[in-house]
């Protein structure tokens, strides 16, 4: 990469200060790597996972080394809470975008409350604006509002032990429909039962975090491989 930017600084100086200021512009957009060579405390806020369950990693032949949820059968969760930045819990904001990466693999499809959370904690009305959960062997998309109501604007069959990328854009507001969400499955730009790619909805609380791993399927063990695990600002920041 040196190599290259001095090959283009020699020819076009102008130039090259360009791409270097975009290139750093760029990478300050991207939030977190979750990658899976760290020890899960230095990228998670913390652990949730119900005994005998655990949070390691695992070998896959096509990802390599990934993050492993091991849900046993007769515990009710197992799941990541929250991201850490350097040594420090990342706080989100209100009135802000975001855009969450990760590539998951599910040994069982059976139903259950989550593979995905965007929680809430704090005093709040909602407990989880946006969840993505198996429902009758289809990803299912799920939107609390307020009353509470809840939506399923969209869901997509998935087969067990098979890798599926997923994309979540979350605009954060704490007003009715001041929010939106966007939905990006295998590099596809997903569409609602709006008809349209956003759907329109209220995504902030007092605090809200994301949350990866298994909830729910408490008579069944599931493990959820996770990796590419990022969040920015911006797609082109996760894409």
């Amino acid at each position: 990469m040196l190599k290259r930017l001095g090959i283009v600084a020699s020819t076009l100086a102008a130039g090259a200060i360009g791409v270097v200021l975009v290139a750093t512009t760029a990478q300050a957009s991207v939030i977190w790597d979750g990658d899976a060579g760290r020890p899960s405390s230095a990228v998670f806020g913390n652990d949730n996972c119900d005994a005998p369950g655990t949070i390691g990693t695992a070998t896959d032949s096509a990802h390599g080394t990934v993050w492993r949820f091991h849900k046993a059968a007769g515990s009710n969760r197992c799941e990541a809470h929250g991201i850490k930045v350097g040594s420090r819990k990342y706080n989100f904001q209100n009135n802000a975008t975001y855009y969450i990466r990760w590539s998951s693999k599910l040994s069982s499809t059976t139903n259950n409350n989550a593979n995905f959370q965007w929680k809430s904690y704090g005093h709040h009305i909602q407990n989880f604006p946006i969840v993505l959960k198996m429902l009758g062997g289809r990803m299912t998309l799920l939107n609390r509002q307020p009353g509470p109501k809840d939506y399923q604007p969209w869901a997509k069959p998935i087969k067990a032990n098979q890798w599926n990328t997923f994309v979540l854009g979350i605009h954060t507001s704490s007003e009715t429909q001041g929010g939106w969400v966007e939905l990006y499955l295998n590099g596809q730009q997903q569409s609602f039962s709006n008809g349209k790619n956003r759907w329109p909805c209220r995504t902030w609380d007092d605090i809200n975090d994301p949350k990866f791993g298994v909830y729910g399927a408490t008579g069944a063990t599931v493990d959820n491989f996770v990796d590419e695990l990022k969040i920015g600002t911006s797609l082109a920041d996760v894409a």
